[in-house]
C-alpha cells in the first residue's frame, strides 16, 4: 500500500498512542445494541496510565486489575492487545476467560475491532475462526480460550496474555504454573489479570495481596465502582441518606444519585451488603472483606432476619444504649449509640445506629436527642470506663431522662452469646441496613482476646436490657 507523507504521520500517531488510537480505530457494541467508537472512560484511562507507567519504568507489564463489574477493564485490555498485535511482527496475544460464554463475547469483541478497523491500519488475515485471528503479513495472532482444562495455553509462546475474571478460574493454580509461564519476562511483554473479587481466597486474592505489599513483579491496579458515570439513579423526592450513607458521601465524595443507585443495587442483592462490596468495592480491603471464623453473627443470618420499617409491630419498650469511648481523640474508638425496641411479638428490633467518633458532650447530645425522637423509655450506658461521668454527661443535656448504668461484670463473649443466640432463633431484626454495625458483628473474633467493638457492645447492651431483663408493660407505637 502506497502511503502519502500525511498518511504516514497519521499511521505513526495511531501506532504510538493508544488513547489517540482507541476512539478512531476501535468500535464496541453498546448495551443498547449499537456499534460505536470506543471512548475510554475514567477507569480505562486510569488503567492505561498505570500500565504505561510500568512499561516505561520496567520495559514490561505485569498487572492485576481489581475492579467492580462492567467498568470496562476487559474491553480496555482487548483493545490494547488488538492494537499491539496489529502493529508488531511475530507476536501473539492469548486471552483466557472463566466461562465459554465470556470467551465467545471477548472474541466477538476482537472480531468487531477488526471488522471496523480503518483500512489505513487494518492488517490482512490468513485465517479467522471461532477462537483465533491470524494476521498473515505480520505473522501475529490473537487467540482466546476458556480456563477449563488444566493444560490450556501451557505449550504456547506468548508476548501478551489477558486473564479475565481470574478469581473465578477453575484450576487457577495450574494455569498460573502453566500458561503464565508461557510469557517470558522480556521487554514489551504483558500479562494483565483482571477480576472482580471472589472473597479472601484463591490465587488471584493471594497475588493481589502480594502486589499490595509491594512484593514481586506485579502491580495492583484498583478501580472503585463510583468512577462510573452511569452508576447513578434519579433522586426521589424526600430521599434521606442513612448515617452510614452520609459517612460514605463524605469519605468518597459521592452525590445522592450515586447513593440511590447503591441502595437499590444492595436491595437487588437481597440486602447482602457483603456481596455488593465484592461486586462494587470502594477499596481493596472492602473487595476482599469476609466474615471472621469464630464470629458470633453471620451476614446470612442478619440478612434473613432483616425487616423493613412498614413490617414493624407496635413497640412495648424502646431504649437507647451507649458504649462510650474512653477518650475523644481522632485515634480513639467510636462511641456506640444504638436505638432498639422490643416488639409486641417479643422480638428485638434495632431501629438506628447513631455511633460515631464524638466528644463526651456530642455523644450525650446524640443519645438524648434519640431518646426523645424515638420516645424511648430509658438510656442505658456502660460505665466501665467513665463511671459516674457517663450519667452526669447525659443529665447535663437533660436531667429528666430515665438513665440506667450497666457494668460489664462478665466477659465480652459471655455477654454477646445470648443476643447472638436470639438472632439465630430469628428473634432479633435490623430495621434497614446498618453497614458498619454489621461489619463489626461479622468480623469480631469472639474466640480471641481482642476488645469487642463499640457498635456491637451498644447493641448487646440494648437488647440485653430489652430481652433478657424485666419487660415493662404498655405498648408504644414507634413513630406514631
Amino acid at each position: 500500500m502506497f502511503l502519502s507523507d500525511r498518511e504516514k504521520r497519521i499511521r505513526q500517531k495511531l501506532k504510538d498512542d493508544f488513547v489517540h488510537y482507541a476512539p478512531r480505530c476501535l468500535h464496541i457494541r453498546t448495551k443498547e445494541g449499537r456499534v460505536r467508537p470506543l471512548a475510554l472512560n475514567k477507569a480505562q484511562l486510569y488503567i492505561h496510565e498505570r500500565l504505561e507507567g510500568q512499561l516505561k519504568e520496567k520495559g514490561y507489564v505485569r498487572a492485576l486489575l481489581l475492579k467492580g463489574r462492567q467498568q470496562g477493564a476487559s474491553t480496555y485490555t482487548e483493545g490494547r492487545f488488538y492494537w499491539k498485535v496489529t502493529h508488531r511482527r511475530g507476536v501473539r496475544a492469548f486471552i483466557l476467560t472463566h466461562l465459554d460464554d465470556a470467551t465467545q463475547n471477548l472474541f466477538g469483541m476482537a472480531k468487531r475491532f477488526h471488522e471496523n478497523c480503518p483500512l489505513l491500519v487494518k492488517p490482512t488475515t490468513r485465517a479467522s475462526n471461532a477462537r483465533e485471528i491470524i494476521f498473515d503479513r505480520l505473522d501475529s495472532s490473537y487467540k482466546v480460550s476458556t480456563a477449563g482444562s488444566k493444560g490450556t495455553g501451557r505449550s504456547e509462546t506468548l508476548q501478551y496474555f489477558h486473564g479475565s475474571e481470574v478469581a473465578y478460574w477453575p484450576n487457577a493454580d495450574s494455569h498460573v504454573a502453566g500458561v503464565l509461564q508461557a510469557v517470558p519476562l522480556l521487554p514489551d511483554t504483558e500479562i494483565i489479570l483482571e477480576s472482580t473479587s471472589a472473597g479472601a481466597q484463591g490465587r488471584f486474592y493471594e497475588m493481589c495481596m502480594e502486589a499490595h505489599r509491594g512484593h514481586g513483579d506485579y502491580q495492583l491496579v484498583f478501580v472503585p465502582w463510583y468512577w462510573q458515570d452511569e452508576y447513578r439513579k434519579p433522586v426521589p423526592e424526600g430521599f434521606n441518606p442513612t448515617a452510614d450513607e452520609l459517612s460514605l458521601k463524605r469519605e468518597f465524595g459521592l452525590d445522592d444519585a450515586q447513593l440511590v443507585w447503591r441502595r437499590d443495587k444492595i436491595i437487588e442483592f437481597g440486602g447482602n451488603v457483603s456481596q455488593f462490596r465484592r461486586e462494587y468495592p470502594f477499596t481493596v480491603a472492602e473487595a476482599f472483606q469476609t466474615e471472621v471464623l469464630g464470629a458470633l453473627w453471620t451476614r446470612e443470618t442478619i440478612a434473613k432476619n432483616r425487616k423493613a420499617r412498614d413490617e414493624l409491630p407496635a413497640m412495648k419498650r424502646i431504649v437507647v444504649a451507649i458504649d462510650p469511648a474512653a477518650t475523644s481523640k481522632e485515634s480513639s474508638d467510636e462511641t456506640g449509640i444504638i436505638v432498639a425496641g422490643l416488639g409486641e411479638d417479643d422480638h428485638g428490633y434495632v431501629l438506628a445506629d447513631l455511633s460515631g467518633r464524638y466528644k463526651p458532650g456530642q455523644w450525650a447530645a446524640k443519645a438524648v436527642a434519640a431518646y426523645h425522637d424515638y420516645g424511648a423509655d430509658r438510656i442505658v450506658g456502660e460505665v466501665n470506663n467513665g463511671g459516674e461521668m457517663v450519667e452526669h454527661t447525659v443529665r447535663t443535656h437533660d436531667s429528666g431522662v430515665a438513665f440506667k448504668a450497666v457494668h460489664a461484670s462478665r466477659g465480652k463473649r459471655a455477654r454477646a452469646e445470648p443476643i447472638a443466640a436470639l438472632t439465630e432463633q430469628g428473634r432479633v431484626h435490623h430495621v434497614g441496613i446498618f453497614e458498619k454495625l454489621e461489619d463489626q458483628l461479622t468480623s469480631w473474633d469472639a474466640t480471641g482476646d481482642q476488645r469487642s467493638p463499640d457498635r456491637l457492645d451498644a447493641k448487646v447492651w440494648a437488647l440485653t436490657e430489652l430481652m433478657l431483663g424485666r419487660v415493662a408493660a404498655g405498648p408504644r407505637i414507634w413513630g406514631g
